[in-house]
């Protein structure tokens, strides 16, 4: 009976310690590409109708009455934050730049209008002062003939 016991203690001591090698061991970490940054317009526009279609048929779960107003809100925040970590910006900031991504092309815009515009009247203002130079030439032409 002894030698039993002396043979099966070391292999349950060793079944333990590969247990907790095992429970130790660290699983791989899995890149996971849905939760990287989106940086390209194409893939955010994708990404971004996507959103919008879950958000249209929570919508009309909610207009139902399928799901309650806790749950509607819950998966709106969540949709709202997947959006902002998937492409990195709070919805406001993206709202904001485009915005200022607006404003600054008008202003380039008017710039090339008004130095358009300038341009046209400086060739005008030529044409007009060289009439009257011309003018006023015939003019002394004039006065000296008389």
């Amino acid at each position: 009976m002894s030698s039993f016991v002396n043979e099966i203690i070391p292999f349950s001591f060793l079944f333990v310690l590969l247990i907790l090698y095992l429970a130790t061991k660290k699983a791989p970490k899995i890149n996971n590409e849905s939760e990287k940054e989106i940086t390209t317009y194409k893939d955010s526009r994708v990404f971004l109708e996507n959103a919008e279609q879950k958000l249209i048929a929570l919508r009309d779960l909610y207009k139902q009455d399928l799901i309650d107003s806790e749950i509607y809100l819950k998966k709106t925040d969540d949709i709202a934050n997947s959006i902002a970590r998937k492409i990195g910006k709070e919805i406001s900031e993206i709202a904001f730049e485009k915005k200022n991504d607006i404003y600054n092309q008008l202003k380039v815009n008017i710039v090339k209008k008004v130095s358009k515009k300038k341009d046209n009247d400086k060739s005008n203002d030529l044409d007009l002062l060289i009439s009257a130079v011309d003018k006023r030439i015939e003019v002394g032409f004039d006065n000296e003939k008389n």
